[in-house]
């Protein structure tokens, strides 16, 4: 079984991801606040899941603390958001994917299951 960590301030969003994947295969590790790469790496995700503004703060900060670490750098990232220029976000901040809030669900589930496997 596949480990996600999703990071995600929004309880109600948190939970709706929570629940699609864990009924999709996935362990889900929750946190509502952006974690430091020694926590993500304790918790040894496949695959990590973020907000693009979590408590306040850009979810790329996260992602680029990530991948320019070598306990993190090869865990594949997906950022989300409703901001309309996420796909230059995710492409300055090294992330793996992205996903325009609103989504569809099946789009979501197929991106994850792509870049998990991959």
């Amino acid at each position: 079984m596949k480990n996600l960590l999703i990071i995600e301030d929004d309880a109600d969003a948190r939970g709706m991801i929570t629940f699609t994947f864990e009924n999709n295969g996935y362990n889900v590790v929750q946190s509502d606040k952006a974690l430091s790469v020694e926590d993500i790496h304790a918790i040894q995700p496949h695959i990590i899941i973020i907000d693009y503004m979590v408590n306040g703060a850009p979810g790329n900060d996260l992602c680029l603390k990530l991948k320019a670490s070598e306990l993190t750098g090869q865990i594949p990232i997906i950022l989300y958001s409703a901001t309309v220029s996420i796909d230059k976000i995710r492409i300055k901040s090294c992330a793996d994917g992205f996903i325009a809030k609103p989504y569809e669900l099946e789009d979501f589930i197929y991106l994850v299951h792509r870049i998990a496997l991959s």
